[in-house]
């Protein structure tokens, strides 16, 4: 354990201390996020509706953690403050892991992890060597049963702990009417692309975030002109990689657009160990795998699915052989990628934010009678 965290541990301690008196308000909701300091996706689908519902007292603690000296700064108060938001709430809800709740969550405060992917390619969490062990979770969300055991590694928690009820924001990816407003709006900011054959490349990360990251890219200069003349590449990376850009000019960056509109915009997807793929199979579209690193990356981190049997279409390690596989998208084995769809992520009915709410007013009920 470094110094960092060391001084981190007596600095919890001494507010857990102080603070022993506090209780949780009734009917308060914390959601706690280090990577959006503003309400998107499953936070927001969740907390619109809960604001809907009436009752509750939500309260958010939204920022970016940056890897820096300030950074760590900003960090380190945070944690302190954490401390009396867990003490103070009936339910905390997640989307990322959190070190205080593995620390010392209050016995009395129920904590709903959402996590922000809908399933999880590479192996992660307690799966993987890392600085603090997750753990005290109450519930994971989760898009399939398939998840329910490495979920339950990952999180140090036990297989029934993980809810197969799909990720609240799944329902705006097949909400067609907003989806075909947002398709109309990006026609307008990219003209270009509206007579395209558009591929969306979105690559994952490689390393973490105390170590840094890398980034494994097809190098998109070098194929401009292998490309088919119809192909536009629309590229946005993982945020945690920075604003990467080509200068290809049949490719687009897109960095700063909404994910699940590049998905309704796109044809094909191009993309490697990210969880995207599980997302875009329910829009039974082409998807092409890049992983020249895949050997290295099946020895060193660990796969949670069997790759090269269940990625439904071709698995590349060159440039050529992705030019190749665009080209060939006609003989595209749709009955495999249906197959796919089935086993990692099942709930296409629209109403998974409605079951996560179901389960928070549940909890909330149960609390308030156990008080």
């Amino acid at each position: 354990m470094g110094l960092n965290k060391i001084i981190l541990n007596i600095a919890l301690a001494i507010v857990d201390f102080c603070t022993f008196f506090l209780r949780p308000v009734p009917n308060r909701i914390t959601f706690i996020s280090l990577t959006s300091d503003h309400l998107t996706s499953d936070f927001k689908r969740i907390s619109d509706a809960l604001q809907r519902h009436g009752g509750y007292e939500l309260r958010y603690n939204l920022v970016v953690f940056k890897k820096n000296l300030w950074g760590d700064f900003l960090y380190f108060l945070n944690c302190l403050k954490q401390v009396v938001e867990l003490k103070r709430s009936r339910l905390v809800i997640l989307n990322d892991n959190n070190y205080v709740i593995s620390r010392m969550k209050p016995q009395e405060t129920i904590v709903l992890q959402v996590w922000h992917a809908a399933g999880a390619v590479k192996k992660f969490g307690n799966q993987i060597h890392r600085q603090y062990e997750i753990k005290n979770y109450n519930a994971i969300v989760a898009s399939s049963s398939y998840w329910q055991s490495c979920y339950a590694q990952a999180f140090g928690v036990r297989p029934e702990q993980v809810m197969n009820v799909g990720m609240a924001r799944i329902d705006d990816l097949l909400d067609q009417a907003r989806m075909e407003a947002n398709v109309a709006a990006f026609y307008e900011r990219y003209p270009q692309t509206k007579t395209k054959r558009c591929v969306l490349y979105a690559p994952t990360f490689r390393g973490n975030i105390i170590d840094g990251f890398e980034v494994e890219s097809l190098h998109l200069d070098q194929m401009a002109d292998t490309l088919p003349d119809d192909v536009m590449i629309l590229y946005k990376f993982h945020p945690l990689l920075g604003d990467i850009r080509f200068q290809a000019p049949n490719a687009i960056a897109v960095n700063q657009e909404d994910l699940y509109t590049l998905m309704h915009v796109s044809d094909c997807l191009i993309s490697d160990y990210s969880s995207v793929i599980f997302d875009y199979a329910l829009l039974k579209k082409p998807m092409i795998s890049f992983v020249p690193d895949l050997e290295k990356y099946k020895r060193t981190i660990g796969l949670n699915m069997e790759y090269e049997k269940d990625f439904p279409g071709a698995i590349c390690q060159t440039e050529m052989e992705v030019v190749d596989a665009l080209r060939n998208l006609a003989a595209y084995d749709y009955e495999k990628l249906y197959d796919f769809q089935k086993k990692y992520i099942v709930h296409t009915d629209g109403k998974n934010t409605a079951r996560i709410v179901r389960w928070i007013e549940q909890q909330m009920k149960q609390q308030k009678k156990d008080a």
